[in-house]
């Protein structure tokens, strides 16, 4: 069996390669040019990589003809939600017309047997408490263009499997985070700057957004074996969740690291972090994914967070 991801060098591509591996599957997988390869460095050399762009169909092109996949999993994405709000033309262009120039080099595959296409819970927006947990079939209303993004790469899949057969499986997947996972996101913002604090070895400040707002944060090695059960088990045309199905406020994520550490930690809310819009509550039903992809989280948020701040730590 042979899987190519795009994305390869990134925080989640990276965690998926390594679980391929475990399962005797050989991986391929895309980076950009120029991009640090940091996190595949311990297993670099039982994959391979090929630099190629969304955007450029001809490395696109010979990065496929060099795997021929069976699988294929599409995780290359501009995904930071909190600046795809300055940066909303070129968020489209990658996440969207990435995602069709990719579809278009498959339609002409021979080898294809099943397309993961990683969407995100950003696509369905604000709903009140009574509509949670969100369900996989709920009608999508984003608010960020990141969301948009997704929103609208997640319907051309289901149209390029409904008219071009294409065997693809939609993953709707609820917030992660975990080791090699970059700042730009919550959890790791966090873990950067109790680093910072502990090694000065003063009292310091972490700044901070909006920590009322409610997430269903799930370590990114149950995500990503996740992702590995919807190619095997995942029916095509589908769209499934993954997430760990309960929520807390990002306060309390902030309090479990800060719990964490001994140095002496404030805590200040920055405005230049606050979101034009902001989701105050998300969590996930895993019930579909758990019946038909056997997908069964295993890691504790404490761990996770535990792992996450050590990570940064030692790098």
């Amino acid at each position: 069996m042979r899987a190519f991801i795009t994305g390869i060098t990134g925080f989640a591509g990276s965690h998926l390669a390594e679980n391929l591996l475990e399962h005797n599957i050989e991986v391929f997988g895309t980076s950009l040019k120029g991009e640090r390869r940091d996190n595949i460095a311990a297993f670099k050399k039982d994959v391979t990589v090929v630099t190629a762009a969304l955007n450029d169909a001809r490395s696109l092109k010979r990065a496929i003809d060099t795997a021929k996949p069976q699988w294929v999993f599409h995780l290359a994405a501009l995904a930071a939600v909190g600046k795809s709000f300055s940066a909303p033309v070129e968020t489209m262009k990658v996440n969207l017309m990435g995602t069709q120039s990719l579809y278009e080099l498959l339609r002409n595959s021979k080898t294809i047997a099943k397309i993961v296409f990683v969407s995100s819970a950003d696509i369905f927006g604000p709903l009140p408490p009574s509509k949670m947990p969100i369900l996989p079939d709920y009608p999508l209303h984003p608010v960020s263009p990141y969301g948009a993004s997704k929103a609208a790469a997640d319907i051309l899949s289901y149209q390029y499997f409904r008219a071009y057969g294409l065997p693809i499986v939609r993953i709707r997947a609820f917030n992660h985070t975990g080791p090699r996972q970059a700042t730009g996101y919550v959890i790791p913002d966090f873990c950067s700057q109790i680093t910072q604090i502990e090694r000065s070895g003063k009292p310091g400040t972490i700044k901070v957004g909006n920590v009322t707002a409610r997430r269903d944060i799930s370590d990114v090695r149950d995500i990503v074996n996740g992702y590995r059960l919807a190619a095997t088990k995942g029916r095509i045309g589908e769209a499934y969740i993954l997430a760990s199905g309960k929520a807390d406020s990002i306060r309390h994520y902030l309090k479990l690291l800060t719990n964490l550490s001994t140095a002496e930690i404030d805590i200040k809310i920055a405005k230049e972090l606050l979101r034009p819009v902001e989701v105050p509550l998300l969590v996930g039903s895993i019930a579909k994914s758990k019946k038909e992809l056997g997908y069964n989280p295993k890691y504790k948020i404490e761990q996770t967070l535990l792992d996450t701040l050590d990570f940064w730590r030692m790098n």
